[in-house]
């Protein structure tokens, strides 16, 4: 099962049961009113998830194309009407059901439309922080994580567009951003599906980062840009009416350690500092230099439990990098 498909089975599990008990907690004390708060609870959670995981994925370029406010105020009003909607079918159904039909009317009580109000726009105020910073940065800042710096090994992937000075001069600078928002979502599912996490888009360049456990490491994040290939090749024909060009990027991946931590008052965020990011940055040039697509250094591949079939490594030897004392083994990393 894939990566996507078990983490959004386990989203839609554990969202429906939360909403089955809140739904249950604000019910009146009395079977009928158990039955309808419970069920009434499952079914919204359950619609609201996977409603919002068909938007991200049937209708996401439409959404993602929308102003922040808008997506907010849409989803609000969608949620708003699900809240308030399905309690007053399932209270109807149960209440014949058992032969108690109930007041409808209490369904539309002030505090009632007060309380699905504020649940709609609490969640979707969550889930526009999640979008704008991404679920792993949200859960660390409000969790205080990365208050005080901590010390970390991560792996590290630098990914850049080829040639993107000469695309940017022939497309345009907004259709160049449009391009680069494009890729980089397109690049989404492949992070995803590896495990990893998108830690900033800097220009054309994302930097994706994975956890660098002691002992041999899962191949995933080798196969990453491979999958990030794909998806980007899968798209060629809307690349190529869209914008007149077909992308390709090029990468970097090394591993090592980092601090991390927050940095900022007015906008605050996790940082990533360390020799490591320095040295990912500096083997993008060395792609440049060589011509090559991937490079991987050694301190990450010798680290590789095995390389996947159908990936080879070739030895560039000692190459010498800027503010190295020695030449440092990397890799090239390409497809057989």
């Amino acid at each position: 099962m894939r990566a996507r498909t078990q983490r959004t089975i386990r989203i839609i599990a554990i969202v429906t049961i939360l909403s089955a008990f809140v739904g249950w907690s604000n019910s009146p004390r009395t079977p009928t009113g158990i039955t309808s708060g419970l069920v009434s609870g499952a079914i919204i959670g359950l619609l609201i998830t996977i409603a919002e995981i068909h938007v991200r994925s049937r209708w996401a370029d439409a959404i993602r194309r929308m102003p922040v406010a808008a997506a907010f105020l849409t989803r609000s009003a969608a949620y708003a009407i699900v809240l308030i909607t399905v309690p007053l079918v399932v209270g109807s159904i149960v209440g014949a059901l058992a032969e108690q039909p109930g007041d409808i009317s209490s369904v539309f009580a002030a505090r009632g439309l007060a309380l699905s109000a504020a649940f709609s726009l609490a969640v979707n105020f969550v889930l526009i922080l999640r979008g704008l910073l991404g679920p792993r940065v949200l859960t660390s800042l409000v969790t205080g994580r990365y208050h005080q710096p901590q010390d970390e090994n991560r792996i590290v992937l630098f990914l850049d567009l080829v040639g993107s000075t000469r695309i940017a001069e022939t497309i345009g600078d907004k259709q160049f951003l449009r391009l680069l928002n494009r890729i980089f979502y397109d690049a989404t599912d492949a992070v995803i599906e590896a495990g990893g996490e998108i830690y900033r888009y800097v220009g054309d360049e994302i930097i994706v980062t994975w956890p660098f456990p002691a002992g041999p490491i899962d191949p995933a994040c080798l196969t990453c840009v491979f999958a990030i290939e794909d998806a980007i090749a899968r798209r060629k024909p809307q690349y190529l009416g869209e914008f007149g060009v077909e992308p390709m990027m090029r990468g970097a991946l090394h591993a090592g350690h980092l601090i991390v931590g927050e940095m900022g008052d007015v906008k605050r965020e996790i940082v990533m500092l360390g020799d490591t990011m320095n040295t990912a940055a500096k083997i993008v040039d060395v792609c440049r230099r060589t011509a090559q697509r991937y490079i991987v250094s050694a301190t990450l591949l010798d680290r590789v439990a095995e390389v996947p079939p159908g990936i080879r490594t070739q030895a560039l030897g000692a190459v010498a990098i800027p503010g190295k004392e020695t030449g440092m083994a990397l890799f090239v990393l390409e497809r057989e």
